[in-house]
């Protein structure tokens, strides 16, 4: 029988975004591909919007006990989860993750808000030419091999993403106030659930930085992972993923990478 592994997307586009590994993943693992509430196939969402309604909505339509990846808003989302529903999660892999995403005076790790702000309005606008503009900030790369490869990337991105409802705008704006508000900073030392952090060198939404002080609080036996790429290492460089990924789900290797 193979592992049973959900997968979760992040802010402003759905759970298609991982299509590109797809094939790759499902041949080794029992996949269940989430949507968050208000994207792709849960377009239709109409509950509350904080994190113990959107915790409770993605679990409900998640098996009993699995392995998870999550990645960006789905893995803060992942990560309150974890803490408050632990024996829902086998282990858990952050991918591009941070504790708080805003920075502030005690947060040096976290990012301006004005321009996801002007983003966010952006989208209302044109959710197409947003989106291709937000892609593009997450493979950001100076080496000139990978700008061609990103150029690629965003292509057949945009393609698939666009194939389904865009998010409506009070999605979004939820989605950016779940940001806003959610400090998780003081409760990592709380998570039990075996977890892998993963990193891109370039990320310019979540710095590399941030995944490193989520890495350095928590307990014993947790692993950290950077892989060249932006905020989307794990389609940016996909062979390197799914061998981080195979060697921390299939394996019992733990410790820093």
């Amino acid at each position: 029988m193979k592992p049973r592994l959900v997968l979760l997307h992040g802010w402003a586009v759905n759970s298609l975004i991982w299509n590109p590994i797809l094939d790759q993943l499902d041949s080794r693992f029992d996949l269940t591909v989430l949507d968050l509430p208000g994207y792709g196939s849960q377009i239709d969402y109409s509950g509350d919007y904080n994190m113990e309604s959107v915790i409770a909505d993605i679990l409900s339509r998640a098996p009993e006990t699995a392995n998870w990846v999550a990645w960006s808003l789905g893995g803060t989302i992942a990560l309150a989860a974890a803490m408050a529903e632990p024996h829902r999660f086998e282990k858990l892999q952050l991918i591009s993750t941070t504790p708080r995403f805003l920075v502030d005076e005690q947060w040096e790790h976290g990012v301006e808000p004005g321009p996801f702000e002007e983003l966010a309005i952006g989208f209302e606008a044109d959710y197409s030419r947003s989106l291709k503009k937000f892609l593009l900030l997450q493979t950001f790369s100076d080496n000139p091999d990978e700008k061609r490869t990103s150029v690629s990337l965003v292509r057949e991105l945009h393609g698939l993403l666009t194939e389904a409802n865009p998010p409506s705008h009070q999605t979004l704006q939820f989605g950016l106030a779940l940001l806003r508000q959610t400090d998780l900073r003081d409760r990592l030392g709380e998570l039990k659930v075996k977890t892998q952090v993963v990193a891109g060198q370039s990320d310019r939404v979540v710095p590399i930085s941030a995944s490193g002080y989520l890495y350095e609080q928590l307990s014993n036996g947790h692993s950290f992972v950077s892989l060249p790429g932006g905020h989307l290492p794990f389609l940016q460089h996909p062979s390197d993923y799914i061998e981080c990924l195979e060697n921390f789900l299939l394996t019992d290797l733990a410790g820093e990478s």
